[in-house]
């Protein structure tokens, strides 16, 4: 099954009830505990406040917040997401999720983000962003003639937020006649507006050194396609200034082969967002979660059944030989079946977890096995085991 995790952006708000489930959960511990020590901050107590006024606290609360929902994700499911996308600062949780950043560079990146935005909104006034109830076409085609308002979000075949100064924003519904409501914002997010946080963001992500191992796919909120992991530093600080082009980025992933999408907000908004997209499960509601399970069920199954070993194993047996040398087939492929074959059933030490990796890219190779299938293959089990 093609799955692909959608992730939340600023305005998420999550509930006591979905903190007491993290808090039942070392590995949601363990990402809250590592928040505060490294950032300095409450974040435990940010997480279930009303942060709308300060989005520097609600990036760091809903980035933290996401993790913790992807470790639940990990904990009850666990299957492998052929796509990752995240909405606005959500993106940077759709990074670490696919390996792109580590979860500690992710709260070093969502903090420079945060506090940049932040600077650039107080030294602005009268900002804001509205819903609209209209087609992203149609609402870009409008504001494309108009002063100080900018099609922001285009979320869905029916929604699209729009960015400016309040003035500008209320006077462009009045004369296209478009109904909306105001977000509780205090920015115009995704804008030229935002340059400023843009330039800084830039400029300080100089200062780190990202060392991506991705382990599966990330559809880019600017373009909509396949991330550019070659210039993270540039897309970061781009995507602050760029429409969020939300529902062209479902698009691609259906036409990718996505045959669901698990809904990882506290609140299920893209259930509610993307009516007319089928298979979309939000993983907040027991009901929905109950159906989702149902749907995977067989998959999860065999997930939860074999080990580290037992799945290498599979791909082995499971890839065409392209090769015609014999004596290596013998020395490389056979010798390291067998030498995997003997670890079934034993605990994996991350050594012995690294060793079978890269074993098993050595075996692919010498069967000849096309580089991007052995990618594919060594994300998924690398993505397993953490």
């Amino acid at each position: 099954m093609n799955i692909a995790l959608l992730l939340p952006g600023q305005g998420t708000r999550f509930t006591e009830q979905v903190k007491d489930l993290w808090l039942e959960s070392p590995g949601a511990r363990a990402l809250i505990e590592t928040a505060e020590h490294q950032l300095g901050f409450p974040v435990s107590e940010w997480l279930t406040a009303d942060l709308s006024q300060d989005t520097h606290k609600a990036q760091l609360a809903t980035y933290v917040g996401s993790m913790c929902m992807y470790q639940l994700y990990k904990q009850r499911i666990g299957l492998y997401p052929g796509f990752v996308l995240g909405h606005s600062l959500g993106e940077i949780t759709a990074l670490t999720i696919a390996g792109a950043v580590t979860y500690e560079e992710g709260l070093a990146l969502v903090n420079i983000r945060g506090m940049a935005m932040k600077a650039a909104i107080e030294r602005q006034e009268s900002l804001g962003m509205m819903a609209v109830f209209a087609a992203p076409g149609e609402v870009e085609a409008l504001a494309a003639g108009w002063e100080n308002v900018y099609a922001a979000n285009l979320n869905s075949e029916q929604q699209t937020v729009i960015s400016g100064t309040r003035q500008a924003i209320q006077e462009f519904v009045k004369h296209h006649r478009l109904e909306g409501v105001m977000l509780g914002v205090n920015g115009a997010f995704h804008t030229p507006y935002m340059k400023e946080a843009a330039d800084e963001v830039y400029a300080q992500l100089s200062a780190m050194s990202f060392s991506p191992r991705v382990q599966t796919q990330v559809i880019s909120n600017k373009s909509a396609g396949p991330y550019d992991f070659t210039n993270l530093r540039g897309e970061i600080a781009a995507q602050i200034v760029s429409p969020v082009r939300w529902q062209p980025s479902i698009d691609y992933a259906l036409s990718r082969g996505v045959q669901l999408f698990v809904d990882l907000s506290p609140n299920g908004m893209f259930v509610k967002m993307l009516k007319s997209v089928k298979g979309i499960f939000a993983f907040h509601n027991e009901e929905s979660m109950a159906a989702l399970c149902t749907e995977l069920k067989d998959d999860i199954e065999v997930n939860r059944h074999y080990d580290i070993f037992s799945r290498a194993l599979g791909i082995i047996v499971s890839t065409k030989n392209n090769s015609l040398d014999a004596e290596a087939y013998d020395d490389i492929v056979i010798s390291g079946y067998n030498r995997i074959k003997s670890q079934i059933g034993k605990a994996a030490s991350d050594a012995e977890i690294r060793e079978t990796l890269s074993l098993l890219e050595l075996i692919l190779s010498t069967k000849a096995v096309p580089a991007d299938e052995i990618t594919e293959y060594c994300n998924q089990l690398a993505w397993k085991v953490g």
